[in-house]
């Protein structure tokens, strides 16, 4: 794997890319899916790179059955031999709730010049307006909500304020996804069903190594 660059963490003086996705979320474990989302996006909306960052703990998701090493982890092989994407453990070495608005502006002293690109699933934006300072995201990045293929592309009325105000920061685009989800590969893991069509072969390797979601995590 290479290294991981100065502005994610790590120790790569590479350049700063000029348009930079976001995205965030548990990977617990990441799969196909994410992968996908992340690919399309990049091409999509011509982003130099796409930087995946494991939260220490979502605010809105207080359980997780990996750690958060072991997240980032399956992240960093999950993207190995993918030149366009990076890995950044930045909200795994703050403490926990992890908000959205804290790593953008991470990213943003980091990368001073860099357009910001915060990439969610488009069922996020029902919630959207209670996040930690959703004016503060919208100054930083531009939000781009990922519908599943076949739903109705749409704005909730929870966000209508912001829309009126911000419309231009917040985009809608749907996707072929990988149809897949982590909850999904837990059951199977639990199930002892193979996953290995569900996430890269590092990882379902990692997975069986150190004998991740054996026991039931949802409740």
């Amino acid at each position: 794997m290479g290294d991981i660059p100065a502005w994610a963490g790590g120790r790569d003086p590479v350049p700063p890319p000029r348009r930079l996705g976001i995205y965030g979320g548990s990977f617990d474990p990441v799969h196909r899916g994410h992968l996908f989302v992340a690919h399309d996006v990049r091409v999509s909306f011509a982003l130099d790179r796409v930087v995946l960052v494991p939260a220490n703990r979502s605010p809105f998701k207080p359980d997780a059955g990996a750690s958060g090493a072991q997240r980032i982890e399956m992240v960093r092989l999950a993207i190995n031999g993918l030149p366009w994407a990076d890995a950044s453990d930045v909200e795994l070495g703050r403490p926990a709730p992890s908000y959205t608005v804290d790593t953008l502006r991470h990213f943003r002293e980091c990368l001073p010049d860099t357009e910001l690109f915060l990439i969610v699933g488009a069922d996020t934006l029902t919630d959207f307006a209670g996040w930690r300072d959703p004016d503060g995201i919208l100054d930083l990045a531009t939000l781009i909500a990922v519908a599943r293929p076949g739903s109705t592309l749409g704005f909730p009325h929870t966000l209508a304020k912001l829309i009126a105000q911000r419309q231009t920061r917040i985009v809608l685009h749907q996707t072929v996804s990988h149809d897949t989800s982590s909850r999904e590969v837990r059951a199977r893991v639990r199930d002892g069903l193979p996953v290995g069509s569900h996430v890269p072969e590092m990882v379902a390797r990692y997975i069986l190594d150190f004998g991740l979601y054996r026991e039931p995590q949802d409740k």
